[in-house]
């Protein structure tokens, strides 16, 4: 931390209304160009995005396995035989020779595609409640970031103004010093105190772009310029319900999952029936391949009866699933309604230290009038009116740690009131 000299206070006081130290050719940036840059390229969005363009395509899919299936089947089978060798002609019929195109569709496949087509529909709202909360915790990182370099970058900025105050004034120091006004230690005290305030905004400096680099990093901004930030301007959201939260929604949506998986074991023991046609050439010798051309129709039925109790087994697995998800949910209702709580009442505390310094701000600022008139008739010592200025300065740095803190409860407040 800065030692500040009464001699540094006054002067800083004075010239503060200055501009800063080199800062202001440089570009202006807010938190809404990062939350726009970071959510246009971030791969995990687009990942989400592709995700549901996938999900469509099993969709697709599912109708495309429920359509007839058609195959061209073709076997040449010769299987010689003599008096003490070869197979039983009765079995072989000597060969085989087979071309035919066969056709399969399974007549009872409009439940099945129902159900197939239910668990997507699930996953696919699943999948885009994902993406809400993507985006949702992606922005708040980006905001806490920027919260983050703001708070540098304010720093820096003091730090810069105070040198390039500090640094016009030193010339007038040493009149003043030639005059008598001043005392040859309180010069050097000056001198400290500008060299050390160069060393920290460089310090402020490199933890600025470090910063600024992290956010540009985790926007995905190929970018290592200085720029100015702009104050953040959060403001907190209504308190919605918890019906559109998608952090709650998510156990709904996999609580549904889990059920359409349930109606999908399901699937593998109902009957089944397929309806199997097929044309072509079936011959058991060559000779006959040009005169065995022909069709069949045929139905082939199943009916699963026992399987060792498999699908009750699946069905434990469910429950136990489910159960999982309803402990989740719980848990996250519990822990929603204590942070909104707890954030709710830092917002008012905080706002009250605001509004309470500010009101002291308001006085103090009257009272640096008042006494720089008195100081100016010798009415007041150097020191006395030295003690108001950084009693003045005390309350601006206190208003400005408040007010970045209020903004990070705000940022933690509208992300959790989703």
């Amino acid at each position: 931390m800065m030692r500040i000299t009464p001699i540094l206070l006054l002067f800083w006081l004075l010239f503060a209304g200055k501009s800063g130290y080199g800062q202001d050719s440089l570009p202006h940036r807010t938190l809404d160009f990062y939350l726009d840059q970071g959510l246009a390229n971030s791969p995990l969005l687009k990942e989400n995005s592709n995700a549901l363009v996938l999900n469509q395509l099993d969709s697709l899919l599912n109708v495309a396995v429920n359509k007839p299936y058609v195959q061209a089947i073709g076997q040449v089978l010769y299987a010689p035989a003599g008096q003490n060798f070869g197979y039983d002609q009765n079995t072989t019929n000597g060969g085989q020779y087979t071309a035919l195109i066969q056709a399969n569709r399974n007549l009872l496949y409009r439940r099945n595609l129902r159900i197939q087509n239910s668990l997507n529909a699930a996953l696919r709202d699943s999948l885009r409640n994902t993406l809400r909360i993507s985006r949702n915790d992606l922005a708040k990182g980006i905001t806490d970031q920027y919260i983050t370099a703001y708070q540098d970058y304010r720093q820096m900025a003091i730090y810069g103004q105070l040198v390039s105050t500090l640094s016009r004034q030193n010339e007038a120091l040493k009149a003043l010093l030639r005059s008598a006004l001043f005392m040859q230690s309180d010069y050097l005290a000056f001198r400290v105190d500008l060299q050390q305030s160069e060393i920290n905004y460089e310090g402020a400096k490199v933890q600025f772009l470090a910063d600024l680099l992290l956010l540009n990093t985790l926007c995905n901004i190929p970018d290592t310029s200085r720029v100015q930030l702009e104050n953040p301007g959060l403001v907190a959201r209504p308190i919605f319900t918890l019906d559109d939260n998608p952090y709650l929604l998510r156990y709904q949506f996999d609580s549904l999952i889990v059920e359409r998986n349930r109606r999908v074991i399901d699937i593998f023991y109902r009957p089944a029936l397929d309806l199997v046609a097929n044309t072509g050439t079936n011959a058991v010798s060559p000779l006959f391949i040009g005169r065995r051309f022909g069709f069949s129709l045929g139905l082939n039925f199943t009916m699963p009866i026992y399987n060792g109790g498999q699908r009750r087994l699946q069905y434990l697995k469910l429950n136990v699933s489910q159960l999982n998800i309803q402990n989740y949910r719980n848990q996250y209702i519990n822990r929603y309604n204590l942070r909104v709580r707890t954030i709710t009442e830092q917002l008012r505390v905080n706002q009250n230290l605001l509004e309470r310094i500010g009101k002291q701000n308001a006085d103090v600022e009257n009272l640096l009038t008042i006494s720089q008139a008195r100081l100016y008739q010798g009415d007041m010592s150097a020191i006395d009116y030295l003690l108001i200025v950084q009693r003045f300065l005390t309350i601006k740095l206190s208003l400005n740690q408040l007010t970045v803190q209020q903004q990070r409860f705000i940022s933690d407040f509208n992300y959790r009131n989703f």
